[in-house]
């Protein structure tokens, strides 16, 4: 699993909660971290951060649809009004749970 996520707090919790759920987790913070980070490596899905310091996650996220991966937007600004292209993708509130993030990643199955 492919964590985006700028805030180090917050990643480290993820990642955690990931890796006590049997996951393999990458962590990512910059746009250009998980970039490389998907041409290193197939992730069974990700959790993108929208807001990275002024920038948006949505250049990984159209990586990631190229390559099939499933992945879900976090945001803490409780916005999910995302390009027409991405509007689909599931979006997660920050604080969210774990359950949040499963409930998310089911909702595209």
């Amino acid at each position: 699993m492919l964590i985006l996520e700028d805030e180090p707090i917050i990643a480290f919790d993820l990642e955690d909660a990931l890796l006590a759920e049997g996951a393999e987790v990458a962590v990512a913070a910059t746009n250009d971290q998980a970039l490389a980070s998907i041409v290193e490596k197939d992730f069974g899905g990700a959790i993108l951060d929208v807001n990275l310091h002024g920038e948006t996650s949505y250049i990984v996220a159209h990586a990631l649809r190229d390559k099939g991966i499933p992945f879900v937007f976090a945001t803490g600004y409780g916005d999910a009004a995302h390009p027409a292209e991405l509007a689909h993708v599931p979006t997660v509130t920050k604080p969210y749970s774990i359950d949040e993030i499963r409930r998310a990643f089911a909702a595209m199955a």
